[in-house]
């Protein structure tokens, strides 16, 4: 499995500070700071590339399984 996530928006600065857990940019609202965490755990590859002022892409994979196709 393979997916690939991009936006134009304002993008991260500091991409590995980003995905420290508990990293939020906005504490006054009780932001957990998990998202990049949680991905991680579920994923076995993540990359964030981001720039910002033009955006982040974000691309994610994960091997869904290893046992062998049977045929009909």
């Amino acid at each position: 499995f393979f997916a690939e996530v991009r936006d134009r928006g304002c993008g991260i600065s500091d991409v590995e500070e980003a995905m420290r857990p508990l990293f939020t940019t906005d504490p006054e609202n009780e932001r957990s700071g998990m998202g990049f965490t949680i991905i991680e755990n579920f994923m076995d590859s993540l990359r964030v590339k981001s720039i910002p002022d033009k955006g982040t892409r974000v691309v994610m994979s994960k091997k869904l399984s290893t046992l062998p196709r049977q045929r009909g």
